[in-house]
């Protein structure tokens, strides 16, 4: 039922805005109590990981730098051993295109006869010492992102690893092979079933990915320590 004069309809809006802003008020008032409750329940914000998550998390990384480092290490095992395949195989070359003395090409095979065997077992003990984990630098639940961040950069490490140790032994097999085909106190020149020449043509395709392995490799940022 409408007032039925002015001065009622007046005096009806006199009481309902105030009471209208008032209800407001308290409504206001009232979420705003809420919300400090909540944020005296919980201060902090979202909860912190618990000791034994940190502990997981720093393990984790630590086992993560372990599984880079390690790979790593059979790298450096394989370096002694396909530089001097290499330069074998370069000393080869150079004489066929009249770059060098046959003398100088027998320095360089003699030189690197004598140390293929040492190169080869270093490179086996290093080898047989690691065992790829391919889960070791796998993003952890309830790590930080800078923590995120140093697993995702040592996983893309890793990764870069695996095809240069693939074609370092590929390369090591290859000289492996020669020098069991031909001895130390052997000349390579002295070849008269062709087999160092055959081993010469084949070299440049596993020396060749090694080196492209290892050029993709120290385009890739090293593993935080």
């Amino acid at each position: 039922m409408q007032p039925s004069s002015p001065w009622a309809r007046r005096l009806v809006i006199l009481i309902t805005v105030p009471a209208v802003t008032i209800a407001a008020v308290f409504a206001g008032l009232y979420l705003y109590q809420q919300q400090q409750a909540t944020r005296t329940v919980n201060p902090a914000g979202p909860p912190s990981s618990s000791p034994s998550d940190t502990a997981k998390i720093k393990q984790a990384i630590s086992d993560c730098r372990r599984e880079v480092a390690l790979a790593e290490s059979v790298l450096s095992a394989a370096d002694d051993g396909v530089r001097n395949w290499r330069q074998r195989v370069q000393a080869q070359t150079d004489l066929s295109l009249g770059r060098i003395t046959e003398k100088e090409a027998r320095d360089v095979w003699n030189r690197t006869g004598n140390a293929g065997p040492s190169d080869i077992a270093k490179y086996q003990t290093a080898k047989a010492a690691y065992r790829a984990d391919n889960g070791a630098c796998a993003a952890v639940k309830g790590a930080t992102e800078a923590e995120l961040e140093q697993l995702s950069i040592c996983r893309a490490r890793v990764g870069k690893v695996g095809p240069a140790l693939t074609a370092a032994d590929l390369t090591l097999k290859d000289w492996e092979i020669h020098l069991g085909s031909t001895p130390a106190s052997v000349s390579p020149s002295q070849d008269p079933d062709g087999i160092w020449r055959d081993a010469w043509r084949k070299a440049p395709t596993n020396l060749n990915k090694y080196s492209d392995a290892m050029d993709t490799l120290a385009k890739t940022k090293s593993c935080p320590r």
